[in-house]
């Protein structure tokens, strides 16, 4: 923000200096030359410098200081008399040293060459120039090729600082600078022969010699002129400092003043006293700024004034809310801002009752637009038909709420059941009859918090159906819990940092003999202050955040190293990850897992991947392809969950898998249920028929177990064979005997 406003902050300083307009001290004085007198092409101009310096000290000049690059020879007698006229000041004559750019962009001190710097105190000169062609800031020494000089600006005020900068405060006014041509002084005979003297005003003083050109590379603006020699900084900089002129307020401590004074006045109740205070604060800024200038002290107010514009167009904005929001344009309806400010709610916290309109957005784009908000007004006015009295709140979509003042949730049902059956006939709006699906969410929390009660009900309405559960009445939840859900998103980095996120193993065995042949990762999550968090929760919270991927990343890289521990003991076996359905649209899940398998080294051909949800993928061809990008790495696809889900049947069809996995709705009810049985025969058939591996979850008992043998199921897994266990265990059942294995199964 800063860099953006610095062309605000010059317009600021240099609205201070054409305030100021001080005298300058007169002590300084620029002789400015508009040829080059550094030139090596023009050894005359070196001598008539050299004629000049002997003449200002003949005069009585104090100090000189020559702003001219002689990095290059001119004629040896040339050089030679520049040097000794400057060695004939005794230390009182400076060469500049300036600072340019090289031909690699590098910036570097100029040094002159020895047979004119032999001998001879230097000084530089950094006449940096912003993109709007001010120089503002001026160091006391400057830094080059492993020296540091002072600068010329330091020099000339008698100041001895290494370290540190200043602003150049130009308030003074450029006629108070005593000035002169070089021709005007360099010639000691004037017209028709007459002695051409130094004026008497140089007696004492310091002079700086300088190119006047104000074509030169180094010229520079100051307020109120352009293009002016570029000695001029270091004169307006030497000024500055002996002015004691070096006091600045910088624009981040005005806007801290000026917000602090923001948040006292905005406490005023009476709103005639806060508006006049908000006026006298903004008035005070341009006095300020006035009375900083004519003090020497350059100040910068563009903060304050971004700060009070931000600060009104708030202020308007809250207005518009106020007066705006609060009702809908179209239906004349209060909003759901209106209930949010209720007084009167907060304070009897009746139960708020929001109703979803279903299929909403599809009757109006069929309706002509005019006759929306009658849409709407028909609903209401039917909603309204159980309690007359009822204020009704427009929210945004498909919303609409009310305030209820029973809380016993057997009355708001039969409310609600009743204004169900209002809707059972179609609504007459214009020359159309409009069918009207409607279901309601409840809060009933005894909480004065209407926003936060309003988006319990909203949420709780979002999960209505109309045919399964049209009311549902938000859960009660603790202020804790609440922040601790919202906040789910941002641990789960930190947890898998900390090692509280960490992946399990359960085993998948033969059904007819039992031997372990394969394991599946399961990821779980153990938080210090709520403990176990349930997969499926923070699962769907990684989703909704975009940290899929992420998880995903993790748990694969675990399970592959934990495949390679049990190899290196002589127990390969084949490691499966779930791979969430919304990860296979896009190509990362393909480097994710090749980069996963060279991190680890792990077997390509022992790695199953299994895709869990497959209903959720929304492009087969796109998945299609990916998948076999996948198993072209070596990993096997297998689907997760196999017999749930809208698209299951379809994503077999149409996607390259090589086993399945019969979901546990099935297995754990083919004791019972012969139609679970039966379902259970036809997927092993059709897997069969289609060469893939089935394999059966959920298997809880060992009942369960001797059933899928007679059905010759190949491969089960579940709780009736082993939890899931850590890799140790994994590992050390490997190592018993036939009998201690049996032993050991759960």
């Amino acid at each position: 923000m800063s860099t953006l406003l610095m062309p605000l902050d010059q317009l600021n300083w240099i609205m201070q200096a054409r305030v100021a307009q001080f005298d300058a001290s007169g002590e300084i004085a620029f002789v400015g030359s508009p040829d080059d007198l550094g030139d090596p092409a023009y050894p005359n101009r070196r001598t008539e410098l050299a004629s000049l310096l002997d003449r200002l000290r003949e005069a009585g000049v104090d100090r000189v200081y020559v702003s001219t690059q002689f990095d290059a020879p001119s004629s040896p007698a040339a050089d030679r008399r520049l040097n000794e006229a400057l060695r004939a000041y005794e230390g009182r004559a400076y060469l500049v040293e300036l600072m340019v750019s090289g031909i690699d962009g590098e910036r570097g001190l100029v040094p002159p060459i020895p047979a004119i710097g032999a001998q001879i105190p230097r000084v530089a000169a950094d006449r940096w120039r912003n993109f709007l062609g001010y120089s503002w800031d001026m160091p006391y020494a400057v830094e080059s090729n492993g020296y540091k000089l002072p600068s010329m600006a330091a020099s000339i005020a008698g100041i001895d600082r290494r370290t540190g900068e200043f602003r150049i405060n130009y308030g003074f006014r450029r006629s108070s600078i005593p000035t002169y041509r070089f021709s005007d002084l360099a010639q000691n005979v004037g017209p028709l022969g007459s002695r051409r003297e130094i004026p008497e005003l140089l007696t004492g003083k310091v002079v700086v010699i300088g190119n006047s050109d104000p074509n030169d590379r180094h010229a520079f603006n100051i307020p109120g002129d352009v293009d002016v020699p570029g000695a001029y900084s270091d004169i307006y900089a030497a000024e500055t400092l002996k002015a004691g002129f070096t006091q600045t307020t910088e624009s981040q401590f005005v806007a801290l003043v000026v917000l602090v004074l923001l948040l006292l006045v905005s406490q005023f109740q009476q709103a005639r006293l806060r508006y006049a205070a908000y006026a006298m604060l903004a008035l005070s800024l341009p006095v300020a700024l006035y009375v900083a200038a004519t003090m020497g002290v350059m100040m910068s107010i563009v903060g304050s004034i971004v700060l009070l514009a931000l600060f009104g167009v708030m202020r308007i904005r809250a207005k518009w809310r106020r007066n705006y929001r609060m009702v809908d344009s179209d239906t004349g309806l209060p909003t759901f801002a209106a209930l949010e400010n209720d007084a009167d709610v907060a304070i009897t916290v009746p139960a708020i009752i929001v109703a979803r309109i279903h299929r909403f957005e599809e009757v109006r784009k069929t309706l002509p637009a005019d006759l929306h908000a009658e849409y709407v007004l028909r609903v209401v006015t039917r909603l309204k038909a159980a309690k007359k009295d009822a204020v009704i709140y427009l929210g945004p979509g498909h919303s609409i709420a009310w305030t209820f003042p029973e809380k016993e949730p057997a009355l708001i049902r039969e409310h609600l059941e009743g204004l169900r059956a209002l809707f059972a006939s179609p609504l007459q709006v214009g020359n159309n009859q409009v069918d009207v699906g409607i279901t309601f969410g409840v809060d009933i929390t005894p909480s004065p918090a209407v926003s936060r009660r309003l988006a319990a009900a909203v949420e709780a309405a979002e999960r209505t159906t109309e045919t399964y559960e049209p009311v549902v009445i938000a859960e009660l939840a603790s202020d804790e819990d609440l922040i601790w859900s919202i906040s789910l998103q941002a641990r789960i980095d930190a947890a898998l940092a900390n090692g509280e996120i960490y992946t399990i193993f359960q085993p998948k065995v033969l059904v007819q003999t039992g031997e372990l042949v394969g394991i599946e990762a399961l990821v779980r999550w153990r938080d210090p202050v709520k403990g176990l968090i349930p997969p499926d929760h923070f699962i769907r919270q990684c989703e909704n955040a975009g940290r899929m991927s992420h998880l995903t990343r993790h748990v694969l890289t675990e399970a592959c190293h934990a495949g390679n521990r049990l190899a290196r003991q002589g127990s390969a076996l084949p490691v499966a990850v779930n791979i969430s359905a919304t990860l296979v649209h896009e190509r990362d899940i393909v480097r994710m897992v090749s980069e996963a398998l060279t991190e680890t080294g792990f077997d390509p051909q022992l790695l199953t991947l299994e895709i869990t949800e497959t209903y959720r993928i929304s492009n087969h061809e796109r998945a299609a392809e990916i998948l076999g990008e996948l198993r072209a790495l070596g990993a096997k696809i297998s689907m997760d969950d196999f017999g749930v889900g809208a698209a299951s049947l379809e994503a077999l069809l149409r996607l390259p898998f090589t086993e399945i996995k019969v979901d546990r709705l099935f297995t754990s009810a083919i004791k019972d249920d012969p139609k679970a049985a039966a379902i259970l025969r036809s997927v092993l058939a059709l897997g069969k028929e289609m060469r893939i591996i089935v394999v059966a979850e959920g298997v809880e008992d060992e009942a369960t177990l001797t059933l899928l043998r007679q059905m010759g199921c190949v491969v089960a897994q579940g709780f009736g064979i082993s939890r899931p266990v850590t890799i140790e265990e994994i590992s050390h059942f490997q190592h018993l005997g036939p009998e201690n294995r049996r032993k050991n199964m759960v």
